[in-house]
């Protein structure tokens, strides 16, 4: 699987919506909740929102998966959003992650969530870090579309 490691060294402040997604269904709803959110303008809300200030790598639009990249109960919170200093607009709330490292997948996400688990952590060297999974949707133009950012740690 083609990845980078991505050392985010400092807190990242978010502005997020929060929808609540059961896990056995995420594949089939998480792209419903999207369409919906362009649909209804939500998107287009974000895109004017996002690469205002831009400090990082993780620009974009953002869908942030639960409190732990590990999910293991039967519903989580799919979190979409961006990163932004502005001032939190109403129906939405502020997310804050710490520093941390990230194994990034580029471009195909389905296919990365399918073997994240079973292929790529047991060989990586590294285990999960206690933060969540992150989807990243580039600005358009980009050269890489979209990326999985999964939080890591060092194997002890």
């Amino acid at each position: 699987m083609d990845y980078r490691i991505e050392n985010i060294d400092s807190n990242l402040r978010f502005a997020v919506k929060r929808e609540s997604v059961k896990t056995v269904d995420a594949f089939k709803t998480v792209p419903q909740l999207w369409a919906t959110a362009q649909s209804n303008g939500f998107l287009q809300q974000l895109i004017d929102m996002s690469w205002e200030n831009p400090k990082c790598k993780l620009e974009g639009l953002l869908g942030i998966f639960g409190k732990e990249a590990a999910i293991k109960d039967e519903t989580f919170d799919l979190l979409m959003g961006c990163r932004y200093d502005g001032e939190i607009p109403s129906g939405m709330e502020e997310l804050i992650l710490p520093s941390c490292v990230y194994a990034v997948f580029p471009n195909d996400i389905t296919n990365a969530w399918q073997r994240l688990y079973t292929e790529w952590l047991p060989t990586s060297g590294y285990e999960l870090e206690n933060h969540p999974c992150i989807e990243n949707y580039l600005a358009p133009g980009a050269a890489i579309e979209q990326e999985l950012w999964v939080p890591i740690i060092a194997k002890q």
